[in-house]
């Protein structure tokens, strides 16, 4: 199967990935094929990336045999419709777009066509991403071991049933988001306190780093680790009642639950 890759559209999701790709020395940019409608966004990806541009989906399937569907949900229909015209038996279809089953692609473009799900989360720029992944019945180990690279080079991957991808969606896409939510507050706390912006921004990025890495190092639940960091009538346990009395886990669990539905939404 040839090495190139072939993306139609050139969005940030599509453009993370593509870095991750080139940083990790995955492929080339002579090897990475995209299909972009938007003229300034064809500059950008050649002038930054040095990409190969395609004029059009017929174009860019006889360039590249693994073709990344890389366009907003509710432009999926169109663009496989278009691109079901050009697509064979050899290509490798793999989607990262939320909300859309195999079944549902396959409704459009054909079922000879091998088919992949990957989901990745906005930290695979900087190759720290965790991206879910799932195939048709009738992939190849070709076809898996062709699309796993992409996601190897871009981070950590779990090969996972598709019916728990809604779920993995809610979770790790959204969940760095709130991550970063959680540290502004953490950061306005600390000038509230009397520390700089700047030396805010070191200890809550170190302690972020640093609790990452213990939680990584461990099979125990958090709760386990913050048992053992509290002492009776510390600081800790001071500020864990806060979170308690305010309903931070509900609070966390129903932003989880309004991803989740909102991700089911888009793929009606």
């Amino acid at each position: 199967m040839s090495k190139s890759i072939g993306f139609i559209g050139g969005g940030a999701m599509a453009t993370g990935i593509i870095k991750g790709i080139l940083s990790a020395n995955t492929l080339t940019a002579e090897e990475i094929y995209v299909k972009e409608l938007l003229p300034e966004r064809q500059v950008y990806l050649k002038e930054t990336y040095g990409l190969q541009l395609a004029d059009s989906l017929k174009e860019l399937a006889e360039k590249a045999k693994v073709l990344v569907l890389a366009v907003r949900p509710q432009d999926a229909e169109k663009a496989a419709r278009e691109l079901s015209e050009v697509i064979t038996p050899d290509h490798v279809l793999v989607s990262i777009c939320a909300g859309i089953q195999i079944e549902k692609l396959s409704g459009w473009i054909g079922e000879k066509v091998t088919y992949a799900r990957i989901m990745p989360n906005t930290m695979t720029e900087i190759k720290r991403g965790y991206s879910a992944l799932t195939f048709s019945e009738n992939a190849s180990e070709e076809a898996k071991q062709s699309v796993q690279r992409i996601t190897d080079s871009i981070g950590s991957t779990l090969v996972i049933p598709e019916k728990q991808f809604d779920a993995f969606t809610a979770l790790s896409c959204a969940g760095p988001e709130w991550l970063l939510l959680f540290a502004a507050a953490l950061m306005d706390a600390g000038v509230e306190c009397g520390i700089s912006r700047a030396d805010t921004r070191k200890i809550v990025t170190q302690n972020l780093i640093g609790t990452g890495l213990r939680l990584e190092g461990t099979d125990s639940h958090p709760f386990q680790i913050t048992d053992e960091m509290n002492t009776p009538g510390g600081i800790g346990i001071a500020g864990y009642h806060t979170f308690v009395s305010a309903g931070l886990n509900g609070i966390v669990m129903d932003a989880v639950q309004a991803a989740f539905k909102r991700t089911t939404e888009l793929g009606k």
